[in-house]
């Protein structure tokens, strides 16, 4: 049962498990190799279109539609994949997570997809929301689905933001019994600043959930229009990773390593038009 074990100890490193299942909210929590090496859960973000999940006021402020897709390999037992889409005032990303056909261990399989949507209110304040549903296919079919509400606020290179996790949701359905949705609040802070021809981003985010447990992770981004080095710290370990640019593409990686457990290994691309 070794892939359950590592299961379980991944939900427990990033919200409520209930009882035996994979923690509802956590499939949207995983993210990519730049929120990845940034330390995890990030809740201020300039980077579209994962900005769509980290917060959505910020699609209130999107210049222009971006593309972007990941795989990611979990603790070396779990593949996590996800396609993401954003624009001016909208966003959209399916997800799936499952634990492969390797392990020998029963399987588990489930599909998350977002909708998102952000509205500035004047130069400096954005509103947005998601709808996140989520559907397991393995060992058992189950269905339910949250909304998130958000606020961001920007001034001066500063970026503060707030998103209230499943304020709204309805349990997902397994077989037996129902799991509601961790309520909960995060909250992040980027400082974006220049140093001799090349601009750094500090980050900063807490989150407290209905398991009553406040985490902390924080990360360091250092960029210039070619390429991208990031570090952090999260409730799951160190991470670091980088961005390489060709044009409007870019090409990323990021590497999670947890005090106990496996490596995770995440790599990417985007498609990012004027940036």
């Amino acid at each position: 049962m070794r892939a359950l074990f590592l299961l379980l100890a991944l939900a427990a490193g990033t919200s409520a498990v209930g009882e035996g299942y994979w923690g509802v909210g956590d499939l949207f929590a995983l993210g990519g190799p730049r929120e990845v090496s940034l330390g995890g859960f990030l809740s201020a973000f300039s980077h579209f279109p994962e900005a769509l999940r980290a917060n959505p006021a910020l699609l209130g402020f999107a210049d222009a539609v971006s593309l972007g897709s990941s795989y990611s390999r979990l603790f070396g037992v779990l593949d996590f994949y996800y396609v993401e889409a954003a624009g001016s005032y909208w966003g959209l990303g399916v997800y799936s997570l499952d634990s492969g056909a390797s392990t020998g261990d029963p399987a588990y399989a489930a599909y998350g997809v977002v909708f998102a949507a952000g509205l500035p209110l004047g130069e400096y304040l954005g509103i947005g929301a998601m709808w996140k549903g989520f559907f397991q296919a393995e060992p058992g079919k189950a269905f339910g689905w949250a909304l998130a509400p958000a606020l961001v606020i920007r001034a001066q290179g500063i970026v503060a933001g707030v998103v209230f996790e499943n304020a709204a949701s309805v349990p997902v359905e397994y077989e037996g019994h129902r799991e509601p949705w961790p309520w909960g609040v995060r909250g992040g802070l980027a400082v974006v600043g220049d140093l001799e021809g090349m601009a750094l981003m500090a980050v900063a985010n807490v989150r407290y959930d209905s398991a009553s447990r406040l985490d902390y992770a924080a990360g360091l981004e250092i960029r210039t229009d070619q390429w991208c080095l990031r570090f952090g710290y999260g409730p799951l370990g160190f991470s670091f990773g980088a961005t390489v640019g060709f044009g409007s593409y870019r090409a990323h990686w990021g590497i999670r390593v947890h005090p106990q457990l496996p490596l995770t290994i995440s790599a990417g691309a985007s498609w990012e038009p004027g940036r």
